[in-house]
């Protein structure tokens, strides 16, 4: 196994480049930069990214050119699901240079400097949405992460006045939402989504915020008497999230049907839904002959990871992977070798826990890039279509048959109000 690299100190000069952590000092100056590069965000836009309950001023690294700010990257704190267990990752955002300061590396060795601090840190993994895969493939990234949706005509979607419709135990009324129901939106999203690879895991500060953000121009939720059992967060025609108790299914139906209102009073003829593809509105949609887009790429973006420290990310899995084992009805243990670029782990899964050895292999083992193994272990290609797709090479059919008990095909979303703030 390599030597460890010595701890990432900033900041450092290579000639009349000094690349450092932001401070407070360099707000305005970062600002400035954004707005010549990306031509946004608003003012009111970065002074609410300032408010992120996890941010801190040294999670973005800049380049400076004669104490002028020329490149800039944005690494937010955030953890994420992976279907029972959590791993700590950084969202990569506003990742871009000046026009005259390009083609010269900088913004990829601010990357770097930010993976080699995220290895030296918690983070196990890093996310992005981009428009230039071909940037950060070099860097070890992959195209991990579908984007999942579905478009109806409004007309199509459940017919329900201003979402009242009469179920079991009486009338369902959606209204707009409360301060004081915080709490039972917190208990729907988990429920909802507390085993989709990928949703972002929200403290009460980080609820708060993202609502504060105004990402959505209203929060209808679905109530029989006072229980909420459903939310929609609703921007215009898009349905931005929307979670419901699994155990009321009427309260989608009613949500939908206050979407429909409406989207026809504002004379929206479609309507578009985001969620994970196993999501039960999907059915409902296509039942009302709508459509799903689930593709790698859509409107000229796409999801990428990349894991940063494959041994803190392997151990940060590893529940689940014990679980997917046990379900598999399987014999157990199960051994998986990884040959990981220059690296190799021994994975050892049973069924109360499981161990990840470093600088070890088995008979059973894969050989895979960092980008083919982001892309098998967060589910987005399978063993099958990563030996045909990504050049994996396995030593036995056994080794073949372990991929597919551990690292399944399974949706992987992060929720817009999410991605937009990485």
């Amino acid at each position: 196994m390599k030597a460890p690299e010595p701890a990432l100190r900033l900041p450092y000069r290579r000639g009349s480049v000094e690349f450092s952590a932001g401070t407070e000092a360099d707000h305005e100056a970062v600002y400035q930069t954004l707005l010549h590069v990306f031509h946004g965000p608003d003012r009111d836009s970065f002074l609410g990214a300032l408010a992120d309950p996890s941010y801190k001023p040294d999670q973005r690294l800049v380049a400076k050119v004669d104490n002028r700010v020329v490149s800039h990257v944005h690494f937010t704190e955030r953890s994420i699901r992976y279907g029972s267990a959590v791993i700590p990752m950084n969202g990569v955002m506003w990742v871009g240079t000046l026009p005259e300061y390009r083609g010269l590396g900088f913004a990829q060795n601010l990357m770097r400097l930010g993976e080699t601090r995220a290895r030296d840190g918690k983070i196990a993994v890093q996310a992005l949405t981009t428009g230039m895969p071909q940037f950060y493939r070099p860097l070890g990234w992959g195209v991990c992460g579908r984007q999942t949706f579905a478009q109806t005509l409004s007309r199509n979607l459940p017919q329900a006045s201003d979402g009242v419709i009469e179920g079991k135990g009486g009338f369902w009324h959606v209204r707009p939402w409360r301060q004081v129901e915080l709490s039972d939106l917190m208990q729907l999203y988990d429920k909802q989504f507390g085993h989709t690879t990928g949703t972002v895991s929200r403290s009460e500060d980080y609820w708060r915020w993202i609502i504060g953000r105004k990402y959505a121009h209203v929060i209808w939720v679905a109530c029989q008497g006072e229980t909420v059992r459903g939310y929609a967060f609703v921007k215009d025609h898009k349905v931005l999230e929307i979670a419901t108790s699994a155990a009321h299914p009427q309260a989608l139906k009613a949500l939908l049907g206050r979407v429909r209102a409406e989207a026809l009073e504002r004379a929206y003829p479609e309507v578009i839904i985001h969620a994970p593809a196993d999501h039960p509105v999907m059915e409902m949609v296509t039942a009302g002959s709508g459509k799903i887009v689930d593709q790698d790429e859509y409107d000229g973006t796409c999801s990428m990871y990349h894991v940063v420290n494959i041994e803190r990310f392997l151990m940060s899995i590893m529940p689940e992977l014990c679980r997917r084992a046990v379900e598999s009805g399987t014999q157990l243990p199960i051994e998986l070798g990884l040959t990981i670029g220059d690296a190799r782990w021994l994975l050892h899964v049973e069924a109360k826990g499981g161990a990840v050895e470093p600088d070890k292999l088995s008979r059973r083992h894969l050989t895979l890039t960092p980008a083919a193994f982001v892309r098998l272990a967060m589910g987005h290609t399978g063993i099958d279509r990563a030996i045909e797709e990504d050049g994996v090479e396995s030593s036995t059919g056994t080794a073949v048959d372990a991929a597919r008990i551990l690292f399944p095909v399974q949706p992987i979303w992060r929720s817009p109000l999410d991605s937009g703030t990485a």
